[in-house]
Order: C-alpha cells, then sequence, then structure tokens
C-alpha cells in the first residue's frame, strides 16, 4: 500500500500547532537555509503519523489495540517535497522524497 503526500508549509504550520512545537526551524524558511537545510523542516512525529495512517488503513480497528509503530528518521522532508508513504505486506514502512528513503521502520499488530 502506498500513498503520496504533498508537503507544505501549511501542513507544517497546523501540525505544529497540534503538537506546540514553535521551534523556528519548522517556521522561518531563512533560518533553516542558513542552518543548512532546503527549507524548513516537518515535525519528526508528523513524518510518524503518515505511517500511522496507513497501518491503522491496513489493520482496521486491531491497530487501536494492539499496533506496535517503530520509526527512525533519517533525513529532512522540506515544504515542496512529495512525500511517498510505502506500508509493505509485512508491515515494513519506507518514506521517501525523489527516490531517497528519509523514514524507515515498522507497524506490526502484537496480540498478547
Amino acid at each position: 500500500m502506498q500513498h503520496t503526500i504533498e508537503i507544505t508549509q501549511e501542513k507544517i504550520d497546523r501540525y505544529g500547532d497540534i503538537n506546540g512545537d514553535y521551534d523556528i526551524i519548522h517556521y522561518d524558511h531563512d533560518y533553516a537555509v542558513q542552518r543548512g537545510f532546503r527549507g524548513t523542516l516537518v515535525h519528526g512525529p508528523h513524518l510518524s503519523a503518515f505511517a500511522c495512517d496507513m497501518a491503522l488503513q491496513k489493520y482496521g480497528a486491531d491497530w487501536f489495540r494492539h499496533g506496535r509503530l517503530r520509526t527512525k528518521w533519517i533525513a529532512p522532508v522540506c515544504p515542496g517535497d512529495d512525500l511517498v508513504v510505502e506500508l509493505s505486506e509485512d508491515g515494513a514502512i519506507t518514506e521517501t522524497v525523489g527516490g531517497a528513503a528519509v523514514v524507515v521502520g515498522s507497524a506490526t499488530i502484537e496480540k498478547d
């Protein structure tokens, strides 16, 4: 299962309002560029949330009771990127931008 998400500054701003993380690196383009990035950065937990949404689609209600999400953020994601989120049949997560991995992990069901 795969989904492509267009990353915008508005999405970053709205997520920041939800989680309360107002670090300047997420909101000030010039500051982010001065720090060596292509632009402002998507919050790491936001990237994990995209994977979590895919797991909910795959596993249904069992995801709420028995789901286990593991993610590792390995590269920045910026406005203008098309983020491809993929959840394989075995639960492996890969998020890519331009074919390069930015998040890896897994989403599995672990019943007692």
